[in-house]
């Protein structure tokens, strides 16, 4: 084949890996028929087994020669990131020339060390709560405390189903926190996973930065969007009217908890309930004491203050979701873009919108742009968290893309799901308005029909024409491990 003699980048082939919910991309700049640069986004998969990940890293291998020019690793969830450990022994042999990690994994930015030691405090009482609540399970606690209940099986179920729903949170975190100390940053994991070598280029990029003539990638500009450099928009995970579901009430940490289950697993005796210390009983005589001591197991508290894991669980996965590295890939000539948030949910977009700027170089002259130009040029999505009420901003994001020539691709697929979020992914109004938008250009990684039988509710209408479109988009991809597009720039 005659090499091409393009010198600009002028289309890119988009491969989303399936195989469960959890992103691994393969993007491949063409100059004309040649790929001229290799970049990949991430590499996991929600209860991954390393047989799915051989498939995915050899197709990859297969594709590339093992040459990935630039790496992209968003944040540090198991269904982002836990490829390359299932399968470190084949992507070991690969070569990452670049990495790109958000600015939450430099351990020389006084921010990023601050937010990694909040989030160890957090990760360290989640995981004790977590394994506390297991060993209950394991006891058959639940079964003996509600033996004499009317509906005890309902009761003990439901304890179940909740334990094993915070288990399912908990278990994303894949890195592992020690007590007084930062969580360890994702390069120092990859790095000991072989990924980062001698030679390997890292950089931690923050928003508003931007990165352009790359190598292979002539023509490309990449615009880092996130995560935003402030630990109220990390921890912003609804916006009410902005997103694709009613706001939940405002959350808070609960140290209340934090001193529960630091007390209850370190051995102190200080700030061992589950509430403030001003709420403290200090007479050891009084009746109602001697009632807590003495009384059946029903009385007690013992194991009531564990519940507030689930709150805490959800905050706490909310807000490493907000960590995503977020990015904008444009063609200079047609300003056409390509838009990756990863799993960025609402403090994210709406920080997108607070005096950020970019400078953009067009018809020669460099002007700054904000969001909402990148967002009117977005002719490819990779739809927010899995399709989910909060990872897709509404005004501040969605409606803002105006082409009619957008395509999209969302990493959801319910026979790899967590129980406890069946009942946000798929947005029943988010699935609808993205068919729409695209026309029925929406590709899913999941069973392209349950999932779309799963969007049809009584809130939403979807055209037969784009449900066909749709479906015919998949079919050609039935007996793939992936699915893939082309933009053309």
């Amino acid at each position: 084949m005659a090499k091409s003699t393009n010198t600009k980048v002028d289309k890119v082939k988009i491969r989303m890996y399936k195989g469960g919910t959890g992103d691994c991309f393969l993007l491949q700049f063409m100059k004309g028929a040649d790929p001229s640069f290799n970049m990949m986004i991430d590499c996991g998969i929600i209860k991954g087994a390393a047989r799915q990940f051989e498939g995915i890293a050899k197709d990859i291998e297969e594709q590339t020669g093992g040459e990935i020019h630039l790496l992209v690793v968003t944040h540090e969830h198991a269904d982002h990131i836990n490829g390359f450990e299932k399968v470190q022994e084949l992507f070991k042999e690969f070569n990452f020339k670049k990495v790109w990690f958000a600015w939450t994994e430099d351990d020389e930015d006084p921010l990023a060390n601050d937010y990694r030691l909040t989030r160890s405090e957090l990760s360290l009482a989640l995981d004790a709560a977590v394994s506390k609540l297991n060993i209950l399970l394991t006891d058959n606690y639940y079964e003996k405390l509600f033996m004499d209940d009317v509906g005890s099986k309902l009761m003990v179920e439901g304890k179940k189903k909740f334990i094993n729903s915070i288990t399912s949170l908990n278990d994303l975190n894949v890195l592992k926190a020690a007590k007084g100390k930062p969580l360890p940053t994702m390069v120092e994991r990859f790095t000991d996973l072989g990924i980062i070598k001698e030679n390997t280029i890292v950089e931690l990029l923050k928003p508003g930065d931007v990165r352009s003539k790359l190598a292979g990638a002539t023509g490309i500009r990449f615009y880092v969007l996130a995560p935003p450099r402030d630990f109220n928009l990390l921890n912003e995970t609804e916006g009410g009217d902005n997103n694709f579901d009613k706001r939940e009430a405002k959350s808070r940490r609960d140290f209340a908890f934090l001193s529960a289950v630091d007390g209850a697993f370190t051995g102190s005796a200080a700030s061992k309930f589950p509430f403030e210390a001003e709420h403290e009983l200090q007479n050891a005589q009084h009746n109602i004491v001697k009632l807590y001591k003495e009384g059946n197991d029903w009385r007690k508290i013992d194991h009531d203050w564990l519940y507030s894991a689930g709150s805490l669980a959800m905050r706490y996965e909310r807000s490493i979701n907000n960590t995503s590295l977020a990015l904008a890939i444009q063609f200079e000539d047609s300003e056409r873009v390509l838009l990756f948030p990863a799993d960025a949910e609402f403090g994210s977009w709406k920080s997108w919108h607070m005096n950020l700027h970019w400078p953009v170089k067009i018809d020669g002259k460099t002007v700054k742009k904000d969001i909402s130009y990148f967002l009117e040029n977005t002719v490819f999505y990779k739809v927010g968290h899995h399709l989910s009420h909060n990872g897709t901003a509404t005004a501040l994001g969605l409606d803002m893309m105006t082409s009619d020539e957008l395509t999209a691709m969302a990493t959801l697929d319910f026979a790899k799901i967590n129980d406890g979020w069946l009942n946000t992914m798929p947005n029943d109004l988010l699935g609808a308005e993205l068919i729409r938008k695209c026309a029925g250009k929406l590709y899913v990684s999941g069973d392209c029909d349950k999932i779309l039988n799963n969007m049809k509710t009584g809130r939403v209408t979807i055209k037969k024409a784009h449900e066909r479109i749709m479906r015919t988009l998949h079919q050609a991809f039935a007996n793939k491990n992936h699915l893939e597009c082309i933009i053309e720039g």
